[in-house]
């Protein structure tokens, strides 16, 4: 790989901007090669989800996931460590193959690729994930040009492994931090887990009037468990109280949310994640979950479109959440009396949008509900 190429990718700031730029590269040396577009594998949950396209918006395939173990293709080349190469995808498709062609093949070859080029992406020993490389043509991908998709496949390995490092560093300072008061907060590790996967379903699905790449998806899952880091300052007497706050005690109780911003810059300063691209989404988070629609939330007292989307996102699944669970001062409510409550406050507290993306999906809230159900403490 030339040296240019690589000093050029290093003066750009963000992962995206990378990856555009290398497309772009790609298609002046090798005109065929119209696009790649990467899904990152997560074991933990053995899911292979899309992440990023060089494709417009309108033609990309996103916020779609699979089982690496049912994806038989797929998993053989993760297990060989092996690339594939298809040099004329229609022929797996019907009527020249009368087998079922996967629902994935089918949309590329109706979106006009012709031919097709997967690597897996390997840092050592680690599957990251797969690189996709895309022809309108068929029989484009020659011995030659395969080598040199090999480079751009370790590159593309190597870039992403350097940003997902970045991003478990802040999240895990973040965390770090969090965990001070983690015996103390009656929120437990699976409300964390729990609103995040819902604020994560919201915001996959508020298209067409918002859109989040699945690169954003992957970083709000990550940063909404973060949105109350601010908590660390506030105390036992007022954390932990079963009753109602006074006046002085919830004034104390509403500045964690500038509180966590400072602390998160803190972070962010001593470990030099200053260019982090979306940074801005997690301070987003952490300083106006607890806005409010009609202006009456804190710690701005912010109206409507003004508080930031993530953020609104964020104060649905928390809220549903703390409807829905056991607290020092509440019984926990069911799910249909939970969601008749979002819709009476949709509007004054809650983003509408969000609360109705919500309310559609009920299945799959009740299934994230059930699937990060809260365990009971252990008594000390």
């Amino acid at each position: 790989m030339p040296g240019s190429l690589v000093k050029k990718l290093n003066d750009l700031n963000t992962l995206p901007d990378k990856l555009r730029y290398l497309g772009a590269q790609l298609r002046r040396e090798n005109s065929a090669v119209e696009r790649f577009s990467i899904a990152l594998y997560h074991p933990e949950t053995d899911i292979v989800r899309t992440f990023y396209s060089t494709s417009p918006v309108e033609e990309a395939i996103t916020a779609y996931e699979y089982p690496l173990s049912q994806a038989r293709s797929l998993n053989h080349m993760a297990k060989q460590l092996e690339p594939r190469v298809i040099q004329d995808l229609t022929l797996l498709v019907p009527p020249i193959n009368p087998e079922p062609a996967n629902p994935h093949t089918l949309l590329l070859v109706e979106q006009g690729w012709r031919s097709s080029y997967t690597s897996p992406l390997m840092v050592s020993t680690n599957l990251l994930g797969f690189v996709f490389f895309n022809s309108r043509t068929p029989h484009v991908f020659s011995d030659d040009l395969l080598s040199k998709l090999d480079l751009y496949s370790q590159l593309i390995a190597q870039l992403i492994d350097q940003d997902q490092a970045a991003i478990r560093t802040l999240a895990a300072a973040a965390r770090s931090t969090l965990s001070v008061c983690a015996e103390r907060d009656p929120e437990t590790g699976e409300h964390l887990e729990r609103m995040a996967h819902y604020a994560q379903l919201i915001a996959k699905n508020l298209t067409p009037h918002w859109f989040f790449s699945d690169r954003q998806l992957q970083h709000i899952l990550l940063f909404a468990p973060l949105h109350d880091l601010g908590k660390v300052v506030v105390p036992d007497t007022i954390l932990l109280k079963p009753g109602k706050l006074s006046d002085e005690e919830f004034a104390t109780m509403q500045r964690h949310a500038k509180q966590g911003a400072l602390l998160l810059d803190k972070v962010v300063e001593s470990h030099g994640l200053n260019r982090l691209p979306d940074i801005q989404m997690l301070k987003n988070i952490v300083l106006y979950h607890h806005e409010r629609m009609d202006g009456t939330g804190y710690p701005f007292g912010l109206k409507g479109e003004a508080i930031p989307i993530e953020a609104r996102i964020v104060a649905v699944a928390d809220v549903f959440d703390a409807l829905t669970t056991e607290r020092p001062y509440k019984e926990a409510w069911s799910i249909p009396d939970a969601l008749i409550e979002l819709e009476r406050i949709a509007g004054s507290h809650l983003d509408p949008e969000c609360v109705e993306v919500f309310i559609t999906h009920r299945d799959e809230v009740e299934a994230l509900f059930h699937r990060f159900a809260d365990h009971p403490r252990k008594k000390t």
